[in-house]
């Protein structure tokens, strides 16, 4: 994962190979010590050490002349900045080559106000900036790098942040209305309070946003289907589920969809206040497996209740793991699941617990196996590893060539025609 250094990007993996880079670059000689972490610089091969990696790179960017580079650079640009809007944009229109460097520039102690909207800061570098609260309404981010810019509190309607890197930016109540999002790198973004409205999203890459009391209503997907000449109009109410809600436009994707969820998630059922330790287990070997633990411990949707939920969930899954040690509402929830879908369920109890009388009538489900009983959490992992997973996975297998030998219609002299 990357991370920073007074506004220089780094990256560093120490486990599999041992390779640093600071800005794409990789730096030669560098290996964990017994002390911390060493280097070598490119213009005399000294080796330095330093007790962390943080230490290591800016030291290597001091000794190497590269922050003080970047300060000059950083400076002059500066300067073109606090002449005036027209100024800089004419500048910018005359030099579109030209990389604004803006790294790690603190709006309230270097610029001459926080009024920069209109400001054109196509392919500039802001990473690590510091513009909370600066009015930016109708700015040109094209291209331009905001890894991890404050702008919380910033006003940002109407602004264009076509494919802009915005990895891990804070954008904490700010106002980014009718913002132009189209193409941007959304990584670990922050838009905790923040009002993204009637966005344009088309081409967006999202992951583990934060999105708590964030305003998202009609963001807009305006595409261009393949071989057709008149655009479409999407309108969807979250960041994250954009892609999503993309994806099943086209009715040929929904069953790769399903296929794909089939594939991988794993529904985890159980009593979560007083076995949220052994729910934990199962996930654990769940993820070891590279199958996805779905766990319903999340507010229910408010457009379907407990059991649509859990049947929704089921039918997207492999299998189910369901806990039946002190059981409540789970056995109803098994008892849907089992007579709606075929798919593998194995109930697994705490010895000592009789888990509930009426189990036996589901046997009958050539799908629902029979109850396995662990005495600790760690004889559950190793009951899961054994006797589920690698169980699970064969029984997928099966059930679904049963399915399509159903499905499938038979010659009509098999039909007795």
């Amino acid at each position: 994962m990357a991370d920073f250094v007074d506004g220089f990007v780094y990256e560093c993996d120490v486990p599999k190979d041992g390779m640093l880079t600071i800005e794409g670059v990789k730096v030669d000689g560098f290996e964990r010590t017994a002390n911390g972490f060493r280097a070598r610089l490119p213009h005399n091969c000294e080796l330095i050490t330093e007790e962390t990696v943080a230490k290591l790179v800016k030291r290597y960017l001091e000794l190497t002349g590269i922050s003080a580079a970047r300060a000059a650079c950083r400076e002059k640009h500066l300067e073109k900045l606090r002449s005036a809007r027209d100024a800089w944009n004419n500048w910018r229109r005359e030099e579109p080559t030209v990389q604004p460097m803006l790294a790690n520039v603190a709006a309230k102690d270097e610029f001459p106000h926080v009024c920069l909207d209109g400001y054109n800061f196509s392919y500039a570098n802001l990473t690590e900036a510091k513009l909370s609260g600066v009015s930016l309404k109708g700015a040109n981010f094209h291209q331009a790098i905001l890894a991890k810019t404050d702008l919380s509190g910033a006003h940002l309607e109407g602004a264009n942040f076509c494919r802009t890197d915005l990895y891990m930016t804070n954008f904490t109540g700010a106002h980014l209305e009718d913002a132009n999002l189209q193409g941007v790198q959304l990584t670990k973004t922050i838009f905790s309070g923040a009002n993204v409205d009637r966005c344009n999203i088309y081409g967006m890459s999202a992951w583990d946003l934060q999105l708590n009391g964030a305003s998202q209503q009609n963001l807009i997907i305006r595409y261009l289907p393949v071989g057709e000449k008149e655009e479409r109009t999407e309108r969807v109410d979250g960041l994250d589920l954009a892609a999503f809600m993309y994806l099943t436009v086209s009715n040929e994707n929904i069953a790769r969809i399903i296929d794909a969820a089939s594939r991988k998630w794993v529904l985890i059922l159980g009593r979560f206040t007083q076995g949220r330790e052994v729910l934990n287990a199962i996930a654990c070997c769940v993820r070891e497996a590279d199958l996805i633990p779905v766990i319903f411990d999340f507010d229910r949707p408010r457009y379907r209740d407990l059991i649509e939920t859990v049947l929704l969930l089921a039918g997207m899954s492999a299998f189910v793991v369901v806990d039946l040690s002190d059981p409540k509402s789970t056995p109803l929830e098994l008892h849907a699941i089992a007579t709606n879908y075929g798919i593998p369920i194995f109930p697994i109890v705490k010895e000592g617990s009789d888990g509930f009388s009426l189990f036996a009538p589901l046997r009958r489900f050539r799908w629902v196996f029979e109850r396995m009983y662990y005495k600790d959490v760690d004889d559950l992992k190793n009951l899961l590893r054994v006797q589920v997973i690698g169980r699970a996975k064969g029984e997928i297998d099966r059930l679904a060539d049963l399915k399509r030998a159903v499905e499938e219609p038979r010659p009509a002299r098999e039909r007795g025609q």
